[in-house]
């Protein structure tokens, strides 16, 4: 009994330690669309690590964790809904909300802002409220909210709100519901973000309803594992820069699933770090979240602008500059606001401050 305890003590601290990584990750991912400069090769193959590999396994692995903590969670289905209400329904709104009213703001002064090819300032109601849905265009499931990254939030309720459906899909068919899902996903050439989305929410719901600790056999095989995670890595990242595989979206995807144990593994060998500061940078992850997005398309028009004709080493430059300052001003901004108005920053936060 202590043993088993002691495990899940250790995915418990494991998913807290990863969190901000995650974030980070997202962050990678958004400044390389952002920077996506066409015609550099050696540009895209030296970020394609860190924008795609990277960069793509953070939203995944939240809807792994989402999946698992909420059907590890002991509460009633009414009580895990209502508790979303704060952490996921509220910052959605306000967030949205927020962008919206800028966009407004600056569109009535005479800059228009085009949104799905449409001025913000000529919005009729049915505009306004479909753009906290999919700013006017669901393009197959794949469309985004006002505020782009919010896709993730959208998506994580409406999982909630049909948990029920997926835990009896999975108490009765087992596995086999996990890989119908995962041959739906792999079979769309597309984003896919409806498939992706309940692919990996249910399979982290499998190892919570099934009472399967991941970290259990991941550290007994963690060998085996690194060995079989390097190579798909090495075929990734060659089958999409260097010899352009007609497979290769599939193994890139393989690579995604593997990355998300990859993080729990590694997390699970990470000490806790008491520090003031890394207790700042792991309170600021919903807020990086929330507010990098915006930082990132300025610097991606700031790219369009100066870069044309950089040097490829320039550019990669130019990248990992953007992903620092972005951080770094999210960060800062946080810890300025929380200090003058720590309530506000809490509830836009979705109480994680």
């Amino acid at each position: 009994m202590g043993t088993i305890c002691a495990e899940h003590q250790l995915l418990s601290t494991t998913i807290s330690r990863v969190r901000l990584p995650l974030i980070f990750m997202i962050v990678l991912l958004h400044c390389y669309c952002a920077i996506n400069i066409q015609g550099l090769s050696l540009y895209h193959q030296l970020v394609y690590p860190f924008g795609l590999w990277l960069g793509e396994t953070g939203v995944p692995t939240f809807f792994f964790i989402s999946g698992f903590l909420f059907f590890y969670s002991k509460r009633t289905y009414r009580e895990k809904l209502h508790s979303r209400v704060s952490t996921l329904l509220i910052p959605y709104l306000f967030w949205n909300a927020l962008l919206l009213f800028i966009y407004y703001i600056l569109a009535w002064s005479g800059h228009p802002m085009l949104i799905a090819g449409r001025n913000v300032a000529e919005y009729g109601l049915m505009d306004y409220l479909r753009a906290f849905v999919d700013r006017g265009d669901w393009n197959q499931g794949n469309g985004v909210p006002l505020l782009c990254p919010f896709w993730y939030i959208r998506n994580l309720m409406v999982l909630c709100v049909l948990s029920p459906v997926f835990y009896y899909a999975i108490r009765y068919l087992k596995f086999l519901f996990i890989l119908l899902l995962f041959g739906w996903w792999m079979m769309i050439p597309f984003n896919g973000m409806i498939a992706s989305s309940i692919l990996f929410f249910c399979m982290g719901a499998f190892f919570s309803i099934e009472h399967i600790n991941p970290l259990t056999a991941l550290r007994q095989h963690n060998k085996l594992f690194i060995l079989i995670w390097l190579a798909f890595f090495m075929a990734d990242w060659g089958g999409h820069t260097l010899w352009h595989m007609p497979f290769a979206l599939y193994v890139h995807r393989i690579a995604l699933v593997l990355n998300i144990f990859a993080m729990l593994l590694a997390g699970s060998y990470f000490k806790e770090s008491h520090h003031n500061g890394w207790s700042l940078l792991n309170k600021s992850a919903f807020w990086i979240y929330a507010v990098h997005y915006p930082l990132t398309t300025m610097a991606g028009k700031v790219a369009t602008r100066y870069l044309n004709g950089a040097s490829d080493l320039q550019v990669l430059g130019f990248y990992f500059l953007t992903v620092l300052v972005v951080t770094t001003i999210c960060v800062v901004s946080f810890a300025l606001l929380n200090k003058l108005c720590p309530r506000i920053v809490s509830i836009t936060t979705g109480n994680r401050a």
